[in-house]
């Protein structure tokens, strides 16, 4: 499940609590981090921000991002002057002072929240919903809601809040949002989803609000009849099953009615009421969000198997470009459950008592293209078997956070700074599938607190070692003053206990199924999701690849991730480029925006990020053209590219798909 608590940060606090940039702002555009790969939280005792420019951090989807506190008076008394004092901590986490604090990454950018009271953690959250306490006030019974409705609950101590046709109380939420109730309340009462977009569009609120959740959101339309029926009006007579209150008045007994439509739920059920006469000729009340709006048939995997005499293989049809998640719990030889996510808020999970015992683990092979989700399994004892045994189905809609146990079993340095992991599930009964484009949080206790980040699993291949069908490989940057960095990239002990979260994320592949010409911008650790996607797209058969280009900015030669593997790819396959572009390397011919070519389709350039280059990527003449591009990085990268990308004219902003970090 994404990164459940990114979408906290969904309104970016402002005023006192805010605390200006160090200028540094260049020095952020060349080091990027991918959706979720934005490290956590760091700040000194004195308050002031490391350096680094301010960026944007919610999810690959979302994201659970580190909040400190300040040192109290008598910490910062008792330090030695100038001694830096960081720490990060989950952004939920409760604050023991009560003044002001200022959330910062592991470069130092600040995200402004305030602190929270003691008690008010994201576990002390998830503790209160599972307590049994009616969060939603409705005892439980769904409710849909309308528009004038929710209006009416716009006041702190009874705030509704609507996002992509939800409704949901969030009046006991107030003191557990890090933002602070100034900046929900922004919401309350009204359909608060585009406020919710244009922040944290990926992050999967619902698991968050669960226990929150009051009904779908009704979007009605008024209409006066009596204008329908005049012959010079140019609206359609109103359809015959609609009813009304009508009302005669004076000697011409001119009857004027108004009806309201409640358009489908979510729940597919249609519902009609009427309402009293009203003046208006026409007026139209829908949802902000368009998802709301949207009528789609959900998708119900389809189940079958098929064996050998040494195999079981289960199978699970999805949709073509669906990108599902997969969680494989081994309860023991015979008990297996299956987790099957295909939409954010949805799971589907199956629980299997096998007819004979099978061994642990299976192999998990999924083809993205038609859908298709198979686990394989060796029996324990070769032979055919005349069933598979008993499957009970459950579809579960706003599921609670959910957090597995892992370790740290394979520690490899690949940079100076950066280390490929291998987690692994405690018991090692866990096999978990990442969808194209998501993420999962990691959690672990530092020193008493809990300290939460979002990292992107990459491509077993890409670590450099033989990685377990079961293990979680990870790219890991370790910063200065990165707790949890630090924590996770220590050579010895290895990390121990960390929790780690479901997929979660917002990426739809089906939206590329059109295009065969790619560009993908990408710095740093902003890599990541870039490595899961280009495997993807140079092995689709629908619609076969003509190009793909990545543009990778970094510092140095020493900062670049996979530099082999990429250089070995563009050897492999002549329709993939790959330019490396380095803001601190005077290359060969000493100028600005030089390039030194390398056989195979790998170039260095010596740079940034520049209106020439997007123009590159969007001028069909160019061959390096593209007709859809994707951007990873901090927020200063992502928004100066997005600036770029709107100058360009023949630029579709549809094209375009933004990994948040």
């Amino acid at each position: 499940m994404m990164n459940l608590c990114g979408w906290l940060k969904t309104f970016k606090r402002k005023g006192k609590n805010a605390v200006g940039t160090s200028g540094a702002e260049d020095e952020a555009v060349d080091e990027m981090a991918p959706q979720g790969e934005s490290e956590i939280g760091e700040r000194s005792t004195s308050g002031k921000r490391a350096n680094g420019g301010s960026r944007f951090g919610g999810g690959w989807g979302r994201k659970i991002k580190s909040v400190t506190k300040l040192a109290t008076s008598e910490r910062i008394n008792g330090q030695r002057e100038g001694t830096p004092r960081a720490k990060e901590t989950d952004s939920c986490e409760n604050d023991i002072a009560e003044e002001a604090v200022v959330e910062c990454d592991d470069e130092g950018n600040p995200r402004n929240k305030t602190a929270l009271k003691p008690g008010h953690s994201l576990m002390d959250w998830i503790r209160l919903g599972n307590s049994g306490t009616d969060l939603s006030g409705t005892g439980g019974r769904v409710v849909p809601v309308s528009h004038t409705e929710l209006a009416k609950h716009d006041r702190p101590e009874d705030a509704w809040m609507a996002i992509r046709g939800k409704v949901y109380n969030v009046t006991r939420y107030m003191n557990f949002h890090p933002g602070g109730a100034e900046e929900l309340m922004r919401g309350a009462g009204k359909d608060a989803t585009r406020l919710f977009e244009e922040v944290h569009a990926w992050v999967n609120y619902e698991s968050l609000l669960a226990k929150c959740y009051i009904g779908p959101l009704r979007n009605t339309v008024t209409i006066n009849l009596a204008d329908s029926t005049n012959p010079n009006s140019k609206l359609p007579p109103p359809p015959p099953s609609w009813t009304a209150k009508a009302s005669k008045s004076g000697p011409s007994s001119n009857v004027t009615a108004t009806t309201t439509i409640t358009s489908p739920t979510p729940s597919g059920k249609d519902t009609l009421d009427t309402a009293p006469i009203s003046p208006p000729p026409l007026s139209i009340v829908s949802s902000a969000s368009d998802d709301s709006l949207k009528l789609s048939v959900p998708i119900v995997p389809r189940f079958d198997w098929i064996q050998k005499t040494s195999e079981l293989t289960l199978i699970f049809y999805t949709r073509s470009l669906a990108n599902p998640g997969i969680m494989v719990e081994c309860v023991d030889h015979l008990e297996v459950t299956v987790n099957i996510l295909v939409e954010s808020s949805v799971q589907h999970r199956y629980r299997f008592h096998l007819a004979n015992n099978v061994r642990w683990p299976c192999t998990a092979r999924t083809s993205l293209e038609s859908g298709k989700v198979e686990l394989i399994f060796n029996k324990l004892c070769p032979a055919l078997w005349t069933s598979y045994g008993m499957m009970t189905y459950e579809r579960r809609e706003n599921c609670e956070l959910q957090l597995h146990e892992y370790d740290v079993a394979t520690r490899i340095e690949i940079t100076h700074d950066s280390c490929a992991l291998l987690l692994r599930p405690k018991n090692n009964s866990l096999l978990q599938v990442t969808p194209v484009g998501y993420h999962v949080s990691v959690s672990a206790s530092i020193e008493g607190e809990y300290v939460s980040r979002s990292y992107t699993p990459v491509p077993a291949s890409c670590v450099g070692t033989d990685c377990p069908g079961t293990f979680i490989p990870l790219l890991v940057k370790s910063y200065p003053d990165g707790c949890l960095s630090k924590h996770l990239t220590r050579p010895v002990p290895l990390g121990t206990s960390l929790q780690v979260s479901q997929p979660s994320g917002n990426f739809l592949l089906s939206k590329l199924r059109h295009h065969n010409r790619f560009a993908l911008l990408a710095a740093g650790s902003g890599l990541t999701p870039m490595l899961a996607l280009l495997h993807y797209l140079l092995e689709r058969n629908s619609n076969r690849i003509e190009h793909i280009c990545l543009l990778y900015f970094n510092k140095t030669e020493a900062d670049i991730w996979c530099r082999e593997m990429l250089e070995n790819l563009c050897k492999k396959d002549k329709r993939f480029t790959l330019r490396h572009y380095l803001s601190e390397v005077e290359l060969a011919d000493g100028s600005d925006g030089g390039t030194t070519s390398v056989e195979n389709h790998s170039t260095f350039v010596h740079g940034r990020v520049t209106p020439d280059i997007i123009r590159q990527l969007t001028t069909k003449d160019s061959p390096l053209y593209a007709t859809y591009c994707c951007l990873c990085g901090p927020k200063p990268f992502n928004e100066l590219c997005q600036q770029y990308f709107q100058q360009m004219d023949d630029h579709n902003p549809k094209h375009l798909h933004c990994f948040q970090g």
